[in-house]
Formats: structure tokens, sequence, C-alpha cells
């Protein structure tokens, strides 16, 4: 026999050594209770368990959102089996996410680690797994970002060279069109020049080798006989000009 309190503190004490051995016997770890991501793309909300002495399946894991603790999906883990330490493996689960995240969720019952796809910036806040077989409850707080904008100083210098080559293609085919356009005039000046050559040609009259008013005197003597001249000897030697026109 023990007094009333003695034997109540006692009880107290043996429930809390039993307690304790159970929980010693199924750890929950969260490697990081706060995570970032960014909109539209993927975010793991990381979570581990442990089951080193005390059965541990059937195993009822449920994740929540926000301060009305919206549920996001629901898993059974009917069987696992374990390593060496305890880590489940090769598990075979019943799985039931919510419409609010249909698509977007996925639960991974080897660790209870948590999946969101095509983030938004409503995702944002407190979730919350439960793991029923033990009553225990973490946190993780996660806050989505915006697309960021690109800093890079490379991309600047990318975009300022692409600037300095449209310049310098636009001021080549610039001066290009200005050469060919002074060639064509020069071009056409050319063709306008052998063109009127022609026409000025044409309209020259030929030459005449007669020149007006030219008259050519040629004296002889009458009576002369270039063939016998020797007969004529003592002839009259009379001149007699004859003037004619060169034709």
């Amino acid at each position: 026999m023990c007094p009333g309190r003695r034997c109540w503190g006692l009880g107290s004490l043996l429930l809390l050594l039993l307690l304790l051995g159970r929980n010693l016997g199924f750890l929950v770890e969260i490697p990081q209770d706060a995570v970032t991501g960014t909109v539209g793309q993927s975010v793991l909300l990381p979570v581990s368990y442990r089951c080193n002495s005390s059965p541990c399946f059937p195993l009822s894991i449920r994740w929540m959102f926000g301060h009305t603790s919206q549920v996001i999906i629901a898993c059974t883990v009917q069987k696992c089996s374990l390593d060496d330490g305890g880590a489940p493996k090769n598990c075979s689960t019943e799985c039931y996410p919510y419409p609010a995240h249909w698509g977007r969720v996925e639960l991974f019952p080897e660790n209870a680690s948590l999946l969101l796809r095509d983030l938004r910036l409503s995702d944002s806040g407190v979730y919350t797994v439960s793991l029923q077989h033990q009553i225990q409850i973490r946190h993780i707080t996660l806050t989505v970002l915006q697309q960021p904008v690109p800093t890079d100083p490379t991309s600047k210098g990318t975009s300022n060279q692409d600037h300095i080559h449209n310049y310098i293609i636009g001021a080549s085919s610039l001066i290009f069109l200005l050469l060919f356009l002074v060639f064509c005039v020069w071009r056409w000046g050319a063709v306008q020049k052998k063109k009127m050559r022609i026409v000025k040609q044409q309209q020259e009259p030929p030459e005449d080798n007669t020149a007006a008013g030219e008259v050519t005197t040629i004296y002889s003597r009458v009576g002369d006989s270039f063939e016998h001249p020797e007969l004529r000897e003592s002839a009259q030697v009379i001149y007699s000009s004859i003037t004619s026109l060169n034709s």
C-alpha cells in the first residue's frame, strides 16, 4: 500500500516513460522550417521519419494549409520495409488530394515530404504535417516570390554589343546605297553625253573640198604641143590664162 498522492505520482511517471519510449520509437524531423519558392516553379516541403522499435504501420499522413487547417492531401501508408536505420522504403500507400490542390501536390510516403507544383503567390503561408500514428505535428513556412528580373551583367554587355552590331550594319547599308546612287547618276550622265555626241555628228554637213571663191589659174602656152614641141619652136608664143573651178 502507498499513499494516494505517492501512487498517483508513480503512475504518472510510468505513463510518461511509456509515452517517451513510444516517441523514441517514432522520430520525425524537419530539415528546414522555412522554404522559398518562385511563381510557376515547384518546391519541396521536406520531412523525414523513422521507426526504430515499435510498429509504425499503418500510418496516416495529412498535410494542411493555413490557420484554417485546409486539408491539401491525406495519405495512408499501409506498409513499408525498413532499412537498418529504421527509414521506410518500398511503401504501399493510398493518397487522396483535395480539389483545391488537385494535380499540384504529391506526397512521398517514404519520408512524408510534400511537393508543390506550379506555385502561386497565394500558396505563401504556413503548412502543417500531421503523422497520426504518434500524433506528431510539424510546421513549415513557405514564401512564394515573383519571377526574378535578370540582372546578369553579361546579358547587358551582350545587349550593348547587339546594338553596336546593328548600328554598323545600318551605316554600311547607307554608305552602299549612296555609292550606288552616285554610280547610277554618273552612268546616266555618260549615256546622255554619248547620245548628244551622236546627234551632233548626224547634224553636221559633209566637208566640201571645194573652197568657195577659190580660183586656180593655170598658165600654158597656146599652141604648144606636148607631144612634139620641136615643131613649133618658131611659132609665136601666146599666153592665155585658163581659169577653172576645182571640182
